[in-house]
């Protein structure tokens, strides 16, 4: 149909034209709301990743932590062991030094009042206190090796054999002489 052409050539009718919409602008809203659907998407799924790894990190960090403190517990638990063993290792050396002490105590008189050969009074004393001795040292020994608490009467037994020798060794520089 040409312009002006008002009748149709082929039937006679009056022709309406089509109304013909001229070209509009396209609506800013719309690309606003797409712009905001795919931002909003975008944000949804940086939050669920986020989030994902929010709490794997959370749970690492839980893990590590209770490494951490299985280990300090562990050292801890390892200090007190290694103080008991101190402590045991220091009472038994001191156990053990009064008995040096005794010994060294029991060689000086015999070095004194025995010359060259203990009479039978003496040999006996000699061999009474050796033998005393001997059973004081296993009896430190032992003392080292219980808890403190079972060492009590241990530690009595040991008192008891201290004093012995003692009186022993005085026996010893008065018994008599050849």
């Amino acid at each position: 149909m040409n312009e002006g052409q008002e009748i149709c050539f082929a039937c006679g009718q009056h022709i309406r034209q089509r109304g013909h919409r001229g070209e509009r602008p396209h609506s800013p809203i719309v690309f606003i709301l797409a712009g905001v659907l795919v931002l909003a998407v975008g944000v949804g799924a940086v939050f669920v990743v986020g989030g994902r790894a929010r709490r794997a990190a959370g749970e690492a960090v839980r893990q590590k932590q209770a490494q951490l403190d299985e280990a300090a517990r562990a050292a801890a638990e390892a200090k007190r062991d290694s103080t008991r063993a101190a402590v045991r290792s220091d009472a038994m050396g001191a156990l053990v030094q009064e008995v040096n002490d005794l010994e060294s105590r029991f060689n000086l008189v015999r070095k004194e009042v025995v010359r060259d050969q203990p009479s039978p009074a003496q040999a006996k004393l000699i061999s009474q206190i050796s033998a005393e001795l001997g059973r004081l040292r296993q009896l430190a020994a032992v003392i080292g090796d219980q808890p403190s608490a079972g060492s009590d009467s241990l530690k009595e037994q040991l008192r008891n054999g201290e004093r012995t020798v003692r009186s022993l060794i005085s026996a010893l520089s008065r018994a008599p002489k050849k």
